[in-house]
């Protein structure tokens, strides 16, 4: 089952957590190689911002991210950014979990078929061409993107979709509950929107669980600001 609430993993699920140490001996080679050793005043390359299981998210990728959601209608300002290093801790947690229980796999077709689908939400090759550069991506790490959103989605639908279910009856009775939302409907009208909107509620509180078990299980570090 397919949804926009599926891809919104993307921008998070917001959970209160205390920010805990961060840099560890076993990240100390990594962040050698992301900061260089650079003399006093030279640009910085990148810097780690979060790390799950040891996986490092970096300041970069949070900054194409954060321009992705943006340039795909998501908003802009602090608030997005949040939510977007959220959404990159949630998407690394499912990824490492798709890629150990193996329910699912991603062919080359398939992040062309994403791509391809980027490119005509966009509208044009130009379009798209300048959403590269803007966010200073190459084509090989947005197929990788892709490739990390679809796996998340289609894990999702196999461990979580399929149990959605919503009865007839449980819809009518939402139906009877709420009036003044279908007043001059007929049920049988309604139907189908009342239960696809039982469906994202039923997906969302099963996502939140979910994550919440993952993280519950995972080492997730956040850099000091």
């Amino acid at each position: 089952m397919k949804s926009d609430r599926v891809r919104s993993v993307e921008c998070g699920v917001r959970n209160e957590r205390r920010c805990r140490a961060f840099f560890s001996l076993s990240l100390l080679p990594i962040l050698s190689v992301l900061l260089f050793s650079l003399p006093a005043g030279a640009e910085l390359i990148d810097r780690v911002v979060a790390s799950v299981n040891n996986d490092v998210i970096t300041w970069s990728e949070l900054n194409q991210a954060v321009g992705f959601n943006a340039a795909l209608g998501g908003g802009g300002g602090g608030e997005l950014r949040a939510q977007t290093l959220e959404g990159l801790i949630n998407r690394r947690l499912l990824v490492q979990e798709a890629r150990r229980l193996k329910f699912v796999e991603i062919s080359e077709q398939d992040v062309d078929a994403e791509t391809n689908k980027l490119r005509e939400r966009l509208g044009s090759e130009k379009a798209f061409t300048d959403l590269l550069g803007k966010l200073d991506m190459t084509g090989g790490q947005l197929r990788r993107m892709l490739a990390e959103r679809l796996l998340v989605e289609r894990h999702v639908e196999k461990k979580v979709g399929l149990f959605i279910r919503v009865t007839r009856d449980e819809a009518e009775a939402y139906f009877n509950r709420n009036p003044g939302r279908f007043r001059g409907k007929r049920f049988s009208e309604v139907q189908k929107a009342i239960t696809a909107g039982l469906q994202e509620q039923q997906l969302d509180q099963q996502m939140t669980k979910y994550l919440a078990e993952l993280r519950s299980k995972a080492d997730v570090r956040m850099a000091p600001e």
